[in-house]
């Protein structure tokens, strides 16, 4: 049920020109909410401040209206002599367009207008632009780079990147742009005239519309997890709309209040969230299975926030779970979560000999050790060496793909070949889970796709095609970067750091009085939501659980509140990268416990590992961890940016 009421009606787009803004401010006006850092802000959902100018009643709304219509020509006028004072000194800047309402589409009949335009004038074709459009509380999304607006000599974009934004409900909206430098550690500045206000409305017509379809969509749409047709594309292009808190969505809430709404026309469903109280009343043994990065981590962590208890979970940022290089299992009643570090882009091609990999002057991994082999022991572990019952219901599991352009065809002939279509080709024919296959963009990272819309249809359509090749129902492609591109400014290092490649989760102390279920120690909208959208497919429909859990309830055997049991084997050192299947496992009873002082670095790494890298007391692992000399004299055979410097790829054979 929606609680968000419909609070401006006014016809037509009203850019703010309130006396306060001033074009080169990075902070509204008193009335609208002040962006933060991540550390401080978290992420778009706090429900405890103010809603702020959105509050304003309708009538006052009204009585506005003449001085607002007079206000908005001087504000366009302002927003242009900054666009034009740029093009003149080659600065960079934005302005807003209106784009010719089309009747071809239901936008048109809801919104005055249809489309909102922001003409970036003089780009850097060095960097690139993030775009954002937020409504406190309320809304987050990205307006998508049009290429076809690139040359329009109706606005006269000959020079400009043009970037397109539908509205889907009327609200006040701010609008973001920032410049991203990939090859620097530098801050994400933003554009010219920074955080910009501006105000979208219904239009006479259809009064009421544009909430009665996102009601439409929370209400009627089947479980993303219940559809049977195009089972496989159904997470491939991962497309909708952010709603915050303010809407009160029954049902599909995040603990923070914020939803995630698919599209209704390429996703077609919605998806159920289910609640730590929930999660504790499992009446049958559940195994969720995540292999991955770092990045996938949160959503590990994300699992395991929601499924244990204030106490269980205090000191879970600084354990052994916490940051884990290797393999790492909590369990809590009747479900187990369990993590395996998985860093695909370094397997090899099987077929090719042996080859050491080094990341500038170090080593990466264990020279002679093969990834594709121990990834295929993993793989054998997790269903021959065990019985039907131990078999985890969903596995979700990062690949290559999406890493860029330089991966694409290497992933192709290599990687796909030997790793994801042998996997699913090894899996039993009577297991009944699910495997969601995540691309390798799932991070706050702007590539290529982001830049280039054409190159983001091409992707689609190489997933899809690789779904098809795979020939399984069971399996399931999950579009990271669909679903974390709207919340760049909210990822671990926060607006000033948008677009670099990092986490979405972030430890946090989030404590809630009314209801300590819903406290938080790792804070993402992102990898929580991924964290649901695996449950779901481990648990079933949430209805189905629900009566489940009440049957349970009335015989008796629902299980009981338990003591919680974490594992690990975790190397204490990053580098080098290990993948060992079958790993020696120290299980622990209990909450869990924090690393003893003395041990970790003020970077939460621990201090021996430093010292392999520093020259510091260990010395005798220092050329272990170096390159060796003819290796590095080879040419490299790919780089990619870091947040420190670009990091040159060399691949060497293992000298006899």
């Amino acid at each position: 049920m929606l609680k968000f009421a419909i609070l401006l009606s006014l016809i037509g787009v009203f850019l703010c020109a309130s006396t306060s803004f001033t074009n080169n401010s990075t902070t509204p006006n008193t009335n609208r909410r002040q962006l933060s850092s991540l550390k401080q802000f978290i992420d778009p959902k706090s429900t405890n401040i103010r809603l702020g100018s959105s509050q304003v009643s309708s009538s006052e709304i009204a009585e506005q209206h003449t001085n607002l219509l007079l206000e908005i020509e001087q504000t366009q006028a302002q927003l242009n002599n900054i666009a034009n004072n740029a093009i003149t000194n080659g600065q960079t800047a934005f302005r807003i367009h209106t784009a010719p309402c089309d009747e071809g589409t239901h936008y048109c009949k809801l919104f005055s207008p249809s489309k909102i335009l922001i003409e970036i004038v003089n780009p850097n074709p060095e960097n690139y632009y993030s775009v954002t459009v937020t409504s406190y509380n309320s809304y987050t999304g990205s307006a998508t780079l049009s290429n076809s607006w690139s040359n329009n000599d109706e606005f006269n974009m000959k020079n400009s990147l043009v970037y397109i934004w539908k509205p889907i409900f009327s609200s006040s909206y701010d609008i973001i742009v920032r410049e991203i430098n990939q090859n620097t550690k530098d801050t994400t500045p933003l554009v010219s005239p920074g955080v910009y206000p501006i105000y979208i409305s219904e239009g006479k017509r259809a009064e009421g519309i544009g909430m009665s379809l996102l009601n439409d969509r929370i209400t009627n749409m089947p479980t993303c997890q219940s559809i049977t047709s195009n089972i496989n594309q159904v997470y491939s292009h991962f497309e909708g709309d952010w709603l915050g808190p303010n809407f009160g969505i029954e049902d599909q809430s995040l603990r923070t209040g914020w939803s995630f709404l698919p599209s209704s026309e390429t996703m077609g469903c919605k998806f159920d969230t289910y609640s730590p109280t929930l999660l504790q009343s499992i009446p049958k043994p559940t195994k969720i299975y995540i292999m991955g990065r770092s990045v996938e981590r949160g959503v590990f962590l994300s699992l395991i926030d929601l499924m244990l208890s204030s106490v269980e979970k205090e000191h879970l940022s600084n354990s052994k779970i916490g940051t884990c290089w290797g393999r790492a299992s909590v369990t809590k009643n009747n479900l187990q979560v369990t993590y395996q570090d998985y860093r695909v882009n370094m397997f090899e091609d099987p077929t090719k000999e042996r080859y050491i990999e080094c990341h500038n002057d170090k080593i990466i991994k264990d020279p002679g050790t093969s990834f594709i082999h121990n990834a295929t022991e993993i793989w054998n572990e997790l269903f021959y060496e065990k019985e039907e019952v131990d078999w985890p219901d969903v596995i979700y599991m990062v690949t290559a793909l999406g890493s860029g352009g330089k991966w694409e065809m290497k992933w192709r002939n290599e990687l796909f070949k030997h790793h994801v279509y042998k996997f699913v080709q090894s899996l039993p024919p009577t297991w009944q889970g699910t495997v969601l296959l995540g691309d390798y963009s799932f991070t706050a990272h702007i590539d290529e796709r982001t830049f280039n819309q054409t190159y983001y249809q091409e992707y689609l359509h190489e997933v899809n095609y690789l779904l098809a090749s795979l020939n399984d129902q069971r399996v399931r492609w999950f579009d990271g970067y669909g679903i974390s591109k709207e919340h760049r400014m909210y990822s671990q290092e926060g607006e000033e750091k948008v677009g670099r490649s990092q986490h979405f989760h972030h430890s946090c102390d989030m404590q809630n009085d009314v209801d300590p279920t819903q406290s938080m120690v790792v804070c993402s909208n992102i990898t929580e939501m991924v964290a649901q959208v695996l449950l779901g497919h481990a648990l079933g429909p949430k209805d189905e659980l629900i009566e489940q859990v009440k049957q349970a309830e009335d015989i008796g055997s629902l299980p009981m509140s338990t003591t919680m049991r974490y594992c690990h084997a975790c190397p204490m050192c990053m580098l080098p990268f290990s993948l060992v299947p079958h790993p020696e496992m120290t299980c622990v009873d209990g909450p869990m416990q924090p690393i003893p002082d003395g041990l970790l670095g003020p970077n939460g790494h621990y201090l021996a590992c430093s010292q392999k890298h520093t020259g510091g007391d260990g010395g005798e692992h220092i050329d272990r961890l170096k390159c060796p000399e003819d290796c590095l004299e080879s040419d490299f055979v790919s780089s990619f940016p870091t947040e420190s410097d670009v990091v040159f790829v060399r691949q060497c054979p293992i000298s006899s």
